[in-house]
């Protein structure tokens, strides 16, 4: 509080981050700059659409929408991930679209950047990391790895969260050999050159609802480690990727698609190189810091 009484007199804007409704709504009360709300999603979505945590229909959850509605009438401006999202909010909590801007998340390029001297390893691998919730569909992960045990493909997943104990009871009942689990979390550092030591990477593989509209992190850091990435046909990601020039996409919560777009992936590696060669294009072209920060400003300054 005291940091802001002495410098918001200084400046032009306020942004408030991701997953601060209340804040928003707070410093509208206190503040007559234009305040700027990174809202990427909305709670509701994250709490009761993705993780069920109250009932569509209860208090708890209007009391999300409500934090969602407030915030998004109160800012002056509403960076959202996709233009799904967009929609989404608009229909939602009545949000004008010109209130809204499209604000792609892009990557952390301090920890996430392509290292060319990083080898790939000797047997085609393909990981999935990121947190266990119900839209991940990790375990068409494992039931894909069961169909493809002896076809020359290693499964690597770091993942934690809701799901866990669900995701190791289907691996102890499928016992897949080829496929290895670890939940620790790792630092970014390691976390990248993971992920750039594999083959292929995979994105969130439901038929989830709120796929219709995301966007994960871990796409963009597969694009600028100039990894191949293989997710489900939704809405959201395919806002972003065009099908076999920026990614490989399958039938969403099919094991057996999931299973034969992997085994291609691995018995056509120069189709596969060049689909890696276009998705980091996208990446440099469109979405680095820098190209990201100027058109936030752009649209602020209008």
């Amino acid at each position: 509080m005291r940091s802001y009484r002495l410098n918001h007199k200084n400046v032009d804007f306020l942004i408030v981050g991701y997953d601060s409704p209340g804040l928003v709504v707070w410093l509208a009360m206190i503040s007559r700059k234009k305040i700027i709300y990174n809202a990427l999603c909305s709670v509701y979505e994250r709490l009761v659409v993705s993780r069920g945590l109250a009932s569509k229909f209860s208090l708890k959850a209007f009391y999300y929408w409500l934090l969602d509605f407030l915030a998004c009438h109160t800012a002056s401006l509403t960076m959202l991930e996709s233009n799904q999202q967009i929609d989404y909010f608009s229909k939602l909590f009545f949000v004008p679209k010109k209130k809204c801007f499209l604000a792609r998340t892009g990557v952390d390029e301090e920890y996430f950047y392509f290292e060319p001297n990083i080898k790939k390893f000797d047997e085609f691998t393909v990981i999935f990391r990121g947190r266990l919730l119900p839209e991940a569909g990790a375990e068409y992960v494992v039931m894909a790895a069961k169909k493809l045990e002896n076809q020359g493909v290693k499964f690597i997943m770091h993942s934690f969260g809701q799901e866990l104990q669900k995701i190791q009871d289907l691996i102890a009942q499928l016992k897949p050999v080829n496929l290895k689990l670890e939940t620790k979390i790792l630092p970014d550092e390691q976390l990248r050159e993971l992920m750039q030591k594999s083959h292929l990477s995979l994105g969130q593989l439901s038929a989830h609802d709120r796929l219709t509209r995301t966007i994960p992190h871990k796409a963009y850091e597969s694009l600028t480690l100039k990894l191949p990435y293989l997710t489900a046909r939704n809405k959201g990601i395919m806002e972003l990727l065009k099908e076999n020039e920026t990614c490989l996409a399958f039938k969403p919560a099919d094991a057996d698609d999931l299973a034969a777009k992997i085994l291609w992936a691995k018995n056509y590696p120069q189709e596969l190189a060049i689909i890696a060669e276009n998705g980091r294009r996208l990446y440099l072209e469109h979405l680095t810091s820098k190209l990201l920060a100027e058109k936030i400003l752009e649209r602020i300054a209008k």
